[in-house]
């Protein structure tokens, strides 16, 4: 009797765990390209949300820089001591160009020149040969002066004009005009002052 009560157990314990593994569906199993597909997926995007969330670049507005009128230096009509042609070994053109940037380092011999601003306002100077030197150069230097600066520079030995943009409360401009401006001797510290109206030696 009891042989027959264990049998009887066993086959309904076998039974039932036979129904209980039958009715379960199987795990399906992710093959290694899914797993590399998805992610590449998941990389993407977060690329694309990065991208999406980083600012948009402003370009800097350029610095307006005011250009020279005519007027900016005397001509060769009104210097009668101006010589007609250029002094022994300057490389001489047709029209000689005096409005070169400054060579970092220059061939003929400097002076010092100070500058004074007196015009009661923000100057932007520029400062030109008027003829080359005797090495060919001729440069027209630009300096910036604030309210009531001085500024202490070495340019070329030379003849020079002057023309200055002043910001104030009233813009104005300075001219050297028919004033010409010789810087020859290097033991000298030249001093020049700019008003509302003059540049010239101060």
């Amino acid at each position: 009797m009891k042989q027959k009560f264990l049998i009887t157990i066993s086959i309904l314990a076998i039974l039932a765990l036979s129904a209980c593994g039958g009715s379960e569906a199987a795990t399906p199993e992710i093959s290694a390209e899914d797993i590399a597909a998805t992610t590449v997926a998941q990389a993407w995007l977060v690329v694309t949300q990065t991208a999406a969330a980083m600012p948009t670049p402003t370009s800097i507005p350029p610095t307006f820089t005011p250009q020279p009128t005519a007027t900016a230096a005397p001509t060769l009509g009104i210097l009668p001591t101006q010589p007609s042609a250029a002094p022994a070994g300057v490389v001489a053109t047709a029209t000689p160009e005096c409005n070169q940037i400054p060579a970092p380092e220059p061939l003929g011999n400097q002076v010092t020149v100070e500058f004074y601003n007196e015009s009661q306002g923000s100057v932007n100077l520029a400062y030109g040969m008027m003829a080359p030197n005797d090495k060919g150069e001729c440069y027209t230097y630009s300096f910036a002066l604030g309210v009531d600066a001085t500024s202490s520079n070495k340019v070329l030995a030379g003849c020079y004009w002057g023309y200055a943009w002043i910001t104030a409360s009233e813009a104005s401009v300075a001219r050297s005009g028919d004033k010409i401006m010789c810087l020859t001797d290097s033991a000298v510290v030249y001093k020049v002052v700019i008003t509302k109206e003059r540049v010239d030696f101060k």
